[in-house]
């Protein structure tokens, strides 16, 4: 018996300890191939997410920008190959209700705050900002959020074009409402903003509070 004892536990923890091994070492590249097919599977319309796995189970984690992103994500992550279980782990961009956009012009020169939906958007909207002030200082404190508006690219462009026509106020989009307050650099453009505003609002636009002030030179004075 002792002979049998010398050799056999020995031999039964060194099976234990390949076998353990052996697991591992097959497990660790399944599981990072299934990452990878994951991660790969949603960068392409995605990006915001991405996937852990670990044992076939999948963590996906990520801030969507929109319900139906992140419902298209879940499908993806439920439909790849080789998954066993998907752990949603992401959350929501916060809703802006109302979704705001407000550009403040002044001495110091632009402000942009409110709200900017996700994606490219702030590029574009700073683009378009500087292209209708250019040479101007603008300073962005927009946060992205879910929420805007049917026609809030075409109502952006119209508040800045009209923004740019201000010696100094303001242009608020509220949801669909729209308020400018201010007063315009000239002549011309006091009766510029003024038939923009008779013509209509662009992109489901409606009128909210205008007071918008003819320059001293306009009156006369």
């Amino acid at each position: 018996m002792r002979i049998i004892k010398s050799w056999f536990w020995p031999g039964v923890i060194t099976a234990a300890l390949l076998t353990v091994l052996a697991g591992w070492f097959l497990t660790a590249p399944i599981d990072q191939q299934l990452t990878d097919a994951a991660n790969t599977a949603l960068e392409a319309e995605n990006s915001w997410a991405s996937a852990d796995i670990d044992g076939r189970d999948l963590t996906l984690k990520g801030v969507a920008p929109s319900e139906e992103a992140l419902g298209a994500a879940l499908k993806i992550a439920t439909e790849i190959n080789g998954v066993r279980t998907v752990d949603n782990q992401t959350t929501l961009l916060p809703l802006a209700d109302p979704f705001s956009f407000v550009v403040t012009k002044s001495d110091d020169g632009i402000l942009l705050s409110g709200n900017v939906p996700y994606g490219d958007a702030r590029a574009k909207i700073l683009a378009a900002a500087e292209n209708a002030m250019p040479g101007i200082e603008i300073l962005d404190e927009l946060a992205v959020a879910r929420g805007a508006p049917q026609g809030f690219f075409d109502l952006v462009n119209f508040a800045l074009a009209q923004a740019a026509q201000l010696t100094n106020g303001e242009v608020e989009i509220s949801g669909e409402n729209y308020s400018i307050t201010g007063t315009a650099a000239n002549g011309a453009d006091y009766d510029a903003i003024n038939a923009a505003l008779r013509t209509g609002i662009p992109g489901n636009g409606r009128p909210g509070e205008i007071k918008l002030e003819a320059p001293v030179t306009a009156s006369g004075g």
